[in-house]
């Protein structure tokens, strides 16, 4: 199997296997155990494929890391699953995910504010109760931890629809055209979110 291999400043290596596919364009998936694939049409180039994982070199490592850290949690709430959390249990596995929250949603706030071309004043983790993400007049941000429970790109939804508030402070159709430039199927997270939210609790 055809493999590009990655290493980062910190030394952490990864190999990117290389999957070809009736498709026509080239992307990168990263499963839940952090394993990388990079998807290329039939007859595409592996040098084109690995310009491109090297450009997201940053950014496989960052999921990579998330997965792993999300994997962690995930077996620490199975170990817990076989009896009723006790409040103390709970206010743990809270904690982890909110300190999880603070050093991962900047990240993404930061990616996606660079490609829409705006600025927020700050970042806040909340635990609202009827909302999972919000934006002040003022441009403070205000994300649900519990969006770490939720599948990466729905958490990357509710980024880019905070964000595009700093342009549009309405759900007008211009609103959610800015948010389709960036995520063009934004309506299968939209969703998802809606129909699953309730689940995402500890």
């Amino acid at each position: 199997m055809e493999e590009i291999k990655l290493q980062a400043p910190d030394g952490r290596r990864v190999s990117c296997a290389v999957i070809r596919s009736k498709r026509r364009s080239y992307g990168i998936v990263i499963n839940e155990e952090g394993q990388v694939s990079v998807r290329i049409p039939l007859r595409g180039s592996v040098r084109t494929a690995e310009t491109m994982v090297r450009e997201k070199q940053d950014w496989i490592f960052e999921k990579i890391e998330l997965q792993k850290q999300r994997k962690r949690i995930r077996s620490q709430q199975a170990a817990l699953s076989e009896s009723k959390y006790t409040p103390e249990q709970r206010a743990g596995l809270e904690k982890r995910y909110r300190q999880a929250a603070k050093e991962y949603i900047p990240k993404r706030a930061d990616y996606y504010a660079q490609l829409l071309g705006v600025t927020y004043e700050r970042i806040r983790i909340a635990d609202q109760k009827t909302r999972w993400g919000s934006c002040s007049s003022k441009g403070t941000l205000s994300f649900n931890w519990k969006l770490m429970l939720a599948p990466p790109k729905v958490l990357d939804y509710v980024v880019v629809h905070e964000l595009c508030h700093l342009i549009e402070m309405n759900h007008s159709p211009r609103f959610w055209k800015q948010v389709e430039n960036v995520i063009p199927d934004y309506k299968e997270y939209r969703k998802w979110l809606k129909e699953n939210g309730i689940t995402l609790q500890l």
